[in-house]
Parts: C-alpha cells; structure tokens; sequence
C-alpha cells in the first residue's frame, strides 16, 4: 500500500533552512541545495501551490543538469512526479526507517532537527518562540525564565539551520551524487545563461 502524504507530513519543512522564491543573480547553489529544492516541491505538489512549483521544479532541473546529476532517480522524479508523497518516496523519506536505511534515517533527523524552524510569529514583541503570544498575559513572576526559555528555543532553532547544510550533503551523497561534487557551485546567472527563466515570488 503506497504511503500517504499525511504519513509524511512530519518530514515537511517548507522554506526551511532555505527558500528560494527571491533569488539574485549572483547567489550560488550547491547539490545540498536540491534537497531542499526537492522536499518543498513535494509540499508544493500536496498543497496544489502550482505558482511556486512552476518555479521549484525548472529550477531544480536546470541544477540537477548544470551539475551534471541527471543519471539520478531523484531528477527523473522531479521532471515527471505530480504526487508529493510518491516525491516524498523516491527522495529516499519513508515512515519509519529501519536501523540500516541510512539515507531514511537522514530524512528522520532532518525532520527533527528542523522541528523548531527560526519564523516570525508576527505578535507585538516580535520574539518568534514567545510562551506567550501576548506577553502581558504572562505573570510577571514569570516573565524572566519565560524569555530565557524563549531565547535558548531561538538560540536551538538558529544552530539547528547551520547545521542542516551538512546533513543534507550526506542525504545527496547517499542519492548516489559523488562525493567530489559535493563543493561544486553554480551561479543563479549561470543557470538563466543556460536557460533558466528567473521567478521571484514574496518570501
């Protein structure tokens, strides 16, 4: 029985640790890059935002191409997949790994570590992990271990986005990506060079 997206909604972080919908031409993307890429394509696909995946997918396609990634199973997925969990499947994500899936194991820890994605919560105050979303309503007794808690669930959240990079190089080397292309980068001007029309979209 196929798996479901809602069975995989946990490995969903969209924009997280990186979004895509504002790109300048000299940024530079990397192969880390298409995990990312490819995981919010499947969230775009499961939620029908067919603008942004009409920006999500040439763009990872013109990646995969340019660093020479086609021969893998992800970038036949990625040109014709229009379900977001048999995406989900074919990047390597499944329900629950067994102890020697290392690359669904990747996906499980990418999942958690991500949990706590630094976002604006958009109250007064600003603080994107406040307790309370009205910082008045907090007794003032408590206000003091409150906001130290709230600072170290930043702190958590920002640490967690530096090291995401790294897990996600182990998760395209394990898609078979050779390990001397893992420092490979390409300039966004480079891809529009080669074909790329450039999207932007409000982050």
């Amino acid at each position: 029985m196929p798996t479901s997206i809602n069975d995989l909604s946990t490995f969903l972080t969209p924009f997280t640790p990186r979004h895509y919908c504002y790109l300048l031409p000299q940024e530079t993307l990397q192969p880390a890059d298409l995990v990312t890429l490819c995981a919010d394509l499947a969230w775009m696909l499961d939620r029908k935002q067919e603008d942004l995946a009409g920006w999500y997918r040439p763009l990872s396609l013109a990646l995969f191409e340019r660093l020479g990634l086609v021969n893998l199973p992800q970038y036949e997925a990625m040109r014709e997949q229009t379900s977001g969990a048999e995406l989900l499947n074919v990047l390597g994500v499944v329900d629950s790994p067994d102890f020697v899936d290392g690359l669904g194991r990747a996906w499980l820890m990418r999942s958690r570590l991500l949990a706590l994605p630094e976002w604006a919560s958009g109250v007064l105050e600003g603080h994107p992990f406040q307790l309370s979303i009205f910082h008045r309503k907090m007794p003032t007794e408590l206000r003091p271990m409150a906001e130290e808690v709230a600072d170290a669930l930043a702190a958590h959240a920002r640490s967690a986005l530096q090291l995401s990079p790294m897990l996600d190089r182990a998760i395209i080397a394990l898609w078979g990506c050779p390990l001397e292309r893992l420092d490979q980068r390409v300039t966004v001007a480079e891809l529009i060079a080669e074909g790329l029309e450039l999207q932007t979209f409000e982050p």
